[in-house]
């Protein structure tokens, strides 16, 4: 079996760049050959979420290839990308599958909810929104606006474990929690998540929480599921490693009845569908998933996964960058 390396540069939107926290988002895809049988998978480590750089994993990767290290002692981010490369080179994602639910996001603030950005989300059932990184007053005031002028859709409220759970409450303070799907880490202090659940009556979904392996954060896992106040386990896949990982955590998500929501670190949109054929794969993945960023790049490796009607196709996966691999 043959590996080759392909390195680009795949410049983000302008005004996207400080939302990614990169001007391009830089990336290698990996080949797997095995006589006429080929398999890709994307590297896409992102400064600020990842701890290994891009030439890190180079350098692992092509020492893994070289029977130099196990696979397991490779970068998360690595891992994701081989994994992707052999398991599509063995057939994975040749085949049409269901296309996947997909959350629209709003990354702005209340200043910049102005007609044109809601016209942008018109139809939207599921809308991903940031609490903060502005104040309490006009947090309430983006969630309004929003409620108010897409009465059909609901809302993720995503919290970036920024706040505590007296500013958490008072931004949702009068909000009705019907219009509201999950709030997704918000609190610094994750061991509050059950008390933020009962006062707001607002279910959580955990996100950092499900990548700590530490016995706390285990133990907080199997609180909360006992408490019936999580819907959803949010799966950053480049965080987590191998298409199998993901699935046992999808899995370990559903034994605390929980689903599972894949997430993208702003991949291009090979990684995107490869997502709608993983959450084909998993029993419990059937929510909307946070895979709708093709259109944060200008560039991008094949046909961007732009989601239509609220779903992204899942059609065959495509050669990423089909012309450099001739």
């Amino acid at each position: 079996m043959n590996l080759e390396m392909l390195r680009v540069s795949l410049p983000v939107l302008t005004q996207a760049r400080q939302l990614v926290g990169v001007d391009a988002r830089e990336i290698i895809f990996v080949a797997m050959r095995d006589q006429e049988l080929i398999g890709f998978g994307e590297c896409a480590p992102l400064p600020g979420l990842h701890s290994e750089s891009l030439e890190f994993c180079m350098e692992s990767i092509e020492n893994w290839s070289n029977g130099l290290c196990e696979m397991k002692s490779l970068a998360p981010s690595a891992v994701f990308a081989l994994s992707c490369a052999m398991e599509t080179l063995n057939g994975f994602g040749a085949r049409p599958v269901a296309p996947a639910k997909v959350a629209n996001f709003f990354p702005g603030t209340f200043a910049q909810c102005d007609q044109a950005a809601i016209d942008s989300l018109s139809g939207a059932k599921v809308i991903k929104i940031k609490f903060g990184r502005d104040s309490e007053s006009n947090d309430r005031a983006l969630l309004s606006r929003l409620c108010n002028s897409l009465p059909a859709a609901t809302f993720r409220i995503d919290g970036n474990r920024l706040l505590s759970r007296d500013e958490c409450v008072a931004r949702l303070q009068g909000v009705d929690a019907s219009r509201v799907e999950y709030l997704e880490d918000p609190l610094r202090d994750p061991s509050q998540l059950g008390l933020l659940a009962k006062s707001t009556g607002i279910a959580i979904a955990l996100d950092e929480t499900v990548l700590d392996q530490s016995a706390q954060a285990r133990a907080l896992c199997e609180s909360l599921s006992h408490d019936g106040c999580v819907a959803a386990w949010i799966l950053r896949m480049s965080l987590i490693g191998s298409l199998d990982a993901i699935r046992t955590m999808a899995a370990n998500a559903a034994s605390l009845n929980a689903d599972a929501v894949l997430s993208t670190a702003y991949e291009s949109s090979y990684s995107l569908r490869v997502s709608v054929h993983l959450a084909a794969s998993i029993p419990n993945a059937t929510r909307a998933h946070g895979i709708g960023t093709a259109s944060l790049l200008a560039q991008d490796s094949c046909e961007p996964a732009i989601a239509r009607d609220g779903f992204i196709d899942g059609a065959p996966l495509p050669t990423p960058f089909a012309e450099a691999w001739l």
